[in-house]
């Protein structure tokens, strides 16, 4: 049937082929339009939320270590691709989901997922109609990058800190997805992203440590227990086997004592072998970063991060 539509438009003049392409474009514009998230087969996904420099990094080390859960690296498009589907989803589902799987394909440090996506393309275009969702393009994305290990991964996560800010976009795409809010003493974090140079200066930082923890809070308002814990940086590194046991059980992941020598796989993640910020993930859980910002911060910086968020330092026990 496509043969013969092809063959007929080709006779056709162009200019009319063009009229009768747009007019179809306007109505799908105004009447028909493909949804964010539709019901879903798939185990739900889970994401690890919060301000970077918290032990993200690490405990997605921990997790995927154990050969039941797949998280690639740190994207940075999810909020785009939440807009742009949204924008375009009146289009032909074939170039939609082409522009959605494209956009991961197109970041600019895509390649430490060292994934091809050309089968995500080719899944997605032949979804069927009960299909047709940003959800559904999403998880064929994320299962494409875990296929090539030959592992049989129970289900994928993502640890994105951007993807914190908004997040309430990404519990409409995801309902029932659950969420890991990872928590660190402000002031390590602020020293962390300068050393690091992912932020300029102390304040920088501290606002999207401070805005990051306020979305989380305001998530954690609306789900149930079963879909949100929280987790600090402090607590991990110092009890690594309960607090990960206790991950674990949210999950519903089997704990395995492998998962603590994660360290000796640093070179399968990806990002941590291309990236100096993630080089600790090649050494054992150490508690020498805490309270490092004792020998960084003057009194006087310190005094000013712990005025501005007090309230959350006194919530998670910081002051």
């Amino acid at each position: 049937m496509k043969v013969k539509n092809n063959i007929l438009k080709s006779k056709t003049p162009f200019l009319l082929v063009w009229v009768y392409d747009s007019l179809k474009l306007m109505f799908r514009f105004f009447f028909k339009r493909y949804p964010i998230s539709k019901p879903y087969n798939f185990t739900n996904p889970f994401f690890i939320i919060g301000s970077g420099r918290s032990g993200n990094t690490l405990l997605r080390s921990l997790l995927v270590s154990g050969n039941e859960v797949s998280i690639p690296p740190e994207s940075y498009v999810l909020p785009r691709v939440y807009r742009r589907y949204k924008v375009l989803s009146f289009l032909k589902w074939d170039v939609l989901s082409s522009i959605v799987v494209s956009e991961f394909e197109a970041y600019k440090e895509y390649y430490t997922w060292e994934a091809n996506l050309y089968k995500a393309h080719q899944k997605t275009r032949a979804f069927n109609k009960n299909e047709k969702s940003l959800a559904h393009i999403l998880n064929a994305i994320y299962t494409s990058y875990s296929e090539p290990t030959g592992i049989n991964i129970k289900r994928w996560g993502d640890k994105t800190p951007i993807n914190t800010i908004f997040i309430d976009k990404i519990a409409r795409i995801f309902p029932k997805a659950q969420y890991i809010h990872i928590i660190r003493d402000p002031r390590d974090v602020v020293c962390s992203y300068v050393k690091a140079n992912l932020y300029d200066d102390y304040n920088s930082a501290l606002a999207f440590w401070k805005q990051a923890n306020i979305k989380a809070e305001a998530l954690k308002e609306q789900l149930s227990v079963s879909q949100f814990i929280q987790l600090r940086y402090e607590d991990l590194v110092t009890n690594p086997e309960q607090e990960l046991k206790r991950v674990c059980v949210f999950l519903n992941l089997e704990y395995k004592p492998e998962m603590l020598l994660f360290w000796q796989n640093k070179d399968s993640l990806g990002d941590v072998k291309y990236n100096e910020h993630h080089k600790n993930i090649g050494n054992p859980i150490s508690t020498s970063s805490i309270g490092k910002w004792r020998q960084i911060l003057t009194s006087e910086e310190s005094a000013a991060i712990e005025k501005s968020v007090s309230d959350l330092m006194f919530r998670y026990q910081y002051l």
